[in-house]
């Protein structure tokens, strides 16, 4: 009896612990319209350090916090009112959670406050907005921005939240993927690395990517993604790499970067499209190309190039890699490269899946512009097709698919091993 009443007790008092460490929780989001402004009302558990700034071109509100458990459904994008053309929230990076407004015009932050419970409405957290001329509203980007400190109460923020960092490629298992060769006799030939394999699940944490009736574009990536991986390294011939392992937004320039910083010989990032009409579906496969293969290929890559707006990114400050490198500048056997796995990936894929005519497509997408990496970005099929979203959700499915790209990435390096002795 006594052994019971010492683990009950060790059991509550783990309990208590875990309770006091819990994240804060929101459990609603919404907008209002009052005369001259609109209210942003975010509902909490308890309150958690918070900051507010603006972002011009597109005009943006950002609401950074620490991390935080959603209790409303994640990337769900809610309708606009007033200032607020739309509103999306979700994890920015590990530690923070954000909220992206999309503002009709420009407009200030006029009052970013906490309001106590009471009346039978919970913990509030109210961000009111006022519309201001173009020039204001571009002058004060440079302020401080409006925030709050649990440690040191309400403070406002001395300066404006930092350049991120999304960690990609940190933690357990990071450390194979560096160091030196070990030294070998001279006259032996030092054994070759197996070749590092970079695997990009598109879209992420405050990015949904396509959202279709049971399944959202971000979840279906990430999951073929880590049975791939599984699939590659189960070969015992490829090292891996995944830019994102859970749902976190990654800026585009973060996901080649990794590759091109990790010295990896294929990037490939996996994504599934939309469409305004619901019967077109099929898988595709896409290299980079200043100019597209035709109008569909330049639209999606429009949409897709938009994520860093979509998750708040600061693009001002960004390195014209993303935004104006000429596909001339990119080596001309990184092109030659992609263009070869892209066609034996469309060869494997045929036998698995629905493709789209014309599988093989060009298209500017940023997160294919790295010059030294062969790269494909790969459209698995469409959400918004009743058919390929009931396929695309099965796990069977998502297996065929990852058994197709490990098949052609085993044939690409074949091939290259081939040239390489020939």
């Amino acid at each position: 009896m006594r052994a019971i009443g010492w683990i009950l007790g060790l059991l509550l008092l783990l309990g208590g612990a875990a309770q006091a460490v819990a994240k804060p929780a929101i459990t609603d989001a919404r907008l209002g319209v009052e005369p001259g402004a609109t209210r942003v009302v975010i509902s909490l558990t308890q309150r958690s350090d918070f900051q507010v700034f603006t972002l011009a071109d597109p005009y943006r509100v950002v609401i950074d916090m620490s991390e935080v458990d959603w209790k409303v459904p994640s990337g769900t994008k809610l309708r606009g009112q007033g200032l607020v053309a739309g509103m999306r929230y979700g994890l920015y990076k590990a530690g923070t959670s954000r909220v992206v407004l999309d503002l009709m015009e420009p407009s200030e932050v006029a009052r970013a406050e906490f309001v106590p419970p009471a009346n039978g409405e919970p913990l509030r957290l109210l961000v009111d907005l006022r519309p201001i001329p173009d020039s204001q509203f571009r002058a004060q980007l440079k302020t401080a921005t409006v925030g709050y400190s649990a440690v040191a109460a309400i403070a406002p923020a001395t300066k404006p939240v930092a350049k991120t960092s999304s960690g990609a490629g940190s933690g357990a298992g990071a450390g194979a993927l560096g160091g030196s060769a070990a030294k070998q006799p001279i006259m032996e030939e030092p054994k070759r690395e197996k070749p590092l394999i970079v695997i990009d699940p598109g879209h992420g944490g405050i990015d949904p990517g396509a959202i279709g009736s049971s399944l959202t574009e971000k979840d279906l990536t990430l999951s073929v993604a880590k049975i791939l991986k599984q699939e590659l390294e189960d070969t015992g011939k490829f090292r891996v790499l995944l830019t994102r392992s859970r749902d976190v937004y990654i800026p585009l320039r973060e996901r080649f970067g990794l590759a091109r910083e990790k010295g990896a010989e294929l990037f490939i990032s996996l994504h599934a499209d939309s469409h305004n009409n619901p019967l077109t579906r099929g898988a595709s496969v896409y290299t980079l190309s200043e100019k597209a293969s035709d109008a569909e290929s330049a639209a999606l890559a429009a949409k897709e190039n938009k994520s860093d707006v979509i998750a708040g990114v600061d693009l001002s400050k960004q390195s014209n890699v993303v935004s104006n490198i000429l596909i001339d500048l990119a080596q001309r056997d990184t092109k030659n490269m992609s263009t070869r796995f892209a066609s034996l990936l469309v060869r494997e894929l045929k036998d698995q899946t629905l493709l789209l005519g014309n599988t093989h497509r060009f298209a500017g997408f940023a997160v294919l512009k790295a010059p030294d990496v062969p790269s494909v970005l790969v459209e698995m099929g469409y959400i918004s097709s009743s058919k390929d979203e009931a396929l695309l959700s099965s796990a069977g499915h998502q297996k065929k698919l990852a058994k197709a790209v490990r098949r052609a990435i085993e044939n690409y390096f074949s091939w290259q091993e081939l040239v390489r002795r020939s």
